[in-house]
């Protein structure tokens, strides 16, 4: 992708907003948080790798559920082009993400530094009913949470068309969803929008009753020590890690591999020194 993806810088009292109803009511949205140019150069990385993967058939991945066979998704989009990651660790998510899942006790990084990392990362248009779920996958209560997820939306998304659905304040319920709760709260957004919430939240998705896409880009950041959902730092391409940053690099996972031996290292936690190693170098 030859244009930068563009983001916006939310203000000092835009993020202490945002922090507030994340605490209060588990989710926030910044509005137009993406360019528009950025919104369709995304759209185009989407929609020209979705066409490359299905160019013969329809992908069918092991052990997806029956209740996305209608959804469309495209996993692992760090593999695909520097932008997704780039937008991920753009100033905004940085400043929100660091304040809710940095360790303030990591040590190998200076206290300013971030020091989560990626969980998940796919891009998806949805098609069924999502029921209510959580993603934090232990239920608990307090200000603390080690978890969360951040929403880009690249199209308008709506009731009709298949939009997040939540139960505001449910990640202080310390419990599992009740799927038979009613009268759910819509989160409705433009394309460019920046929606996220506490893993913790109960939420799902309304069916997509318009037959249109709704494009997103869907991503779990998480503390550190959290294994991620993916094996992110194996499945790196040596071109994209290349072309990281030192930030990137730890924010993939680079920094926090689990050592083979206590002769090789005897703590998982790393700092950016670790990352003067070649791509192959690296012993998995």
């Amino acid at each position: 992708m030859e244009n930068k993806i563009n983001s916006r810088l939310i203000t000092k009292m835009e993020q202490i907003q945002v922090l507030k109803e994340l605490d209060i009511y588990g989710f926030s949205k910044v509005d137009n948080f993406l360019t528009t140019v950025s919104i369709e150069n995304f759209l185009d990385l989407i929609n020209s790798k979705y066409d490359e993967i299905n160019k013969t058939q329809k992908v069918s991945y092991p052990g997806v559920p029956t209740r996305n066979t209608n959804d469309k998704i495209i996993y692992n989009l760090q593999n695909i082009d520097i932008s997704f990651i780039d937008v991920l660790t753009s100033p905004t998510i940085v400043s929100i993400a660091s304040n809710k899942l940095n360790d303030p006790f990591y040590r190998f990084l200076p206290p300013d530094k971030p020091n989560y990392v990626l969980q998940y990362y796919n891009a998806r248009s949805s098609g069924q009913k999502l029921d209510l779920h959580i993603d934090s996958h232990i239920p608990f209560s307090g200000s603390f949470t080690n978890m969360m997820q951040f929403v880009i939306l690249l199209e308008d998304s709506t009731i009709d068309n298949g939009c997040t659905t939540v139960v505001p304040g449910s990640h202080q319920s310390a419990k599992f969803t009740d799927r038979e709760l009613k009268n759910l709260k819509p989160l409705e957004g433009k394309a460019g929008d920046l929606i996220l919430w506490d893993s913790r939240l109960w939420h799902g998705t309304n069916e997509n009753i318009t037959g249109d896409s709704r494009w997103a880009l869907i991503a779990t950041l998480s503390m550190w020590w959290i294994k991620p959902s993916m094996d992110i730092v194996r499945g790196m391409s040596e071109d994209i890690y290349d072309k990281c940053s030192d930030h990137q690099k730890q924010f993939l996972g680079f920094c926090s591999i689990p050592p083979i031996n206590p002769m090789d290292r005897n703590n998982t936690k790393t700092g950016y020194d670790f990352l003067k190693k070649k791509f192959k170098d690296y012993n998995f």
